[in-house]
């Protein structure tokens, strides 16, 4: 199943002819929040092959003074993009990712968050469950019907954010206009 319909409605030959990205044509404007992991944990980047927990979301929102709340675009940064600018590429399928821990699906799924992003895949590699390897997106995408975000820049949000002292913003995100198709490259905007 996917989102409650045959996951044969989505498949490679005919792409995705229910549930596709072209849903959101008309663009997405919520309220978006920051978890800054590495500012949380006083780091500059979380390891790869390791996770963001739910205990992170949650002590960010005492630090920073906010309620992840129904609706939100949630916008966690692991601090990858900066490791990369530092350190440089690698190949994330052979030196692994980080990303949110399955473990936090519960949280996303009580608070009703409406979009999941992050600065890389989304999902930890290496895999911490075999026989669900990616769990952010097979339980959170399709049975939670959560809409995310792969690979975003964070960084100059983080820094925008840090400057503010303000984690709370509202976003604007325009997807291209296709059909039958599971993403699309988008442009968010953040408004403070």
């Amino acid at each position: 199943m996917y989102n409650g319909r045959s996951s044969h409605l989505i498949s490679t030959n005919l792409g995705a002819t229910v549930e596709s990205v072209d849903l959101a044509k008309d663009g997405i404007v919520t309220r978006g929040v920051l978890v800054d992991v590495p500012f949380i944990r006083g780091i500059d980047w979380i390891e790869r092959g390791s996770g963001v927990m739910p205990d992170d979301i949650l002590a960010a929102e005492i630090q920073c003074g906010f309620t992840v709340k129904e609706g939100d675009l949630l916008l966690i940064r692991t601090g990858q993009l900066n490791r990369r600018e530092i350190e440089g590429p690698v190949d994330f399928r052979t030196e692994g990712s980080t990303a949110c821990h399955a473990a936090c699906l519960p949280l996303f799924h009580k608070r009703g968050i409406s979009m999941l992003g992050t600065d890389t895949g989304n999902d930890i590699i290496p895999p911490v469950y075999e026989a669900v390897p990616n769990p952010i997106h097979q339980i959170g995408l399709v049975a939670m019907g959560m809409w995310i975000l792969d690979n975003a820049n964070l960084e100059d949000l983080a820094a925008a954010c840090r400057i503010r002292n303000r984690w709370e913003f509202m976003i604007s995100i325009g997807p291209l206009r296709l059909t039958n198709t599971t993403g699309s490259p988008v442009n968010p905007l953040a408004i403070f």
